[in-house]
């Protein structure tokens, strides 16, 4: 079976982040985040998740930022989410099946912009 990462990169996520994260459980087989600076709680709930955390100073450069963290994954693919995005359950299955058949290079599926920890999707 495939591995997939979760690579986020974070900046004052403590609002979100808790419930992305607990979207992914069961489907990632790694969590990796990448903060660049809170100074809120967001480190604190990205590690009582479970997630690996790192530090990457702010360059002004999101897509190095992005590359750091996804050079940090040891999994076959990486799922690339923002704090506000939750995966859809009813989609999960079909993503897994995707992943584990023929090799893909990129793959998309449907997400769900949370506006607050405890939005999800109906």
């Amino acid at each position: 079976m495939k591995t997939v990462s979760l690579c986020m990169i974070v900046k004052n996520e403590e609002e979100l982040l808790g419930g992305c994260l607990e979207a992914v459980v069961g489907f990632v087989d790694e969590i990796i985040v990448v903060d660049t600076g809170s100074t809120d709680r967001t480190v604190e709930i990205a590690t009582e998740q479970g997630a690996r955390v790192e530090h990457f100073e702010w360059c002004d450069d999101f897509a190095a930022a992005r590359n750091y963290a996804k050079n940090l994954s040891t999994c076959d693919y990486v799922l690339v989410l923002d704090a506000d995005e939750r995966l859809i359950a009813s989609e999960v299955d079909s993503f897994r099946e995707f992943i584990n058949g023929p090799d893909f290079d990129i793959g998309f599926m449907t997400l769900f912009n949370a506006r607050s920890r405890f939005d999800a999707p109906d």
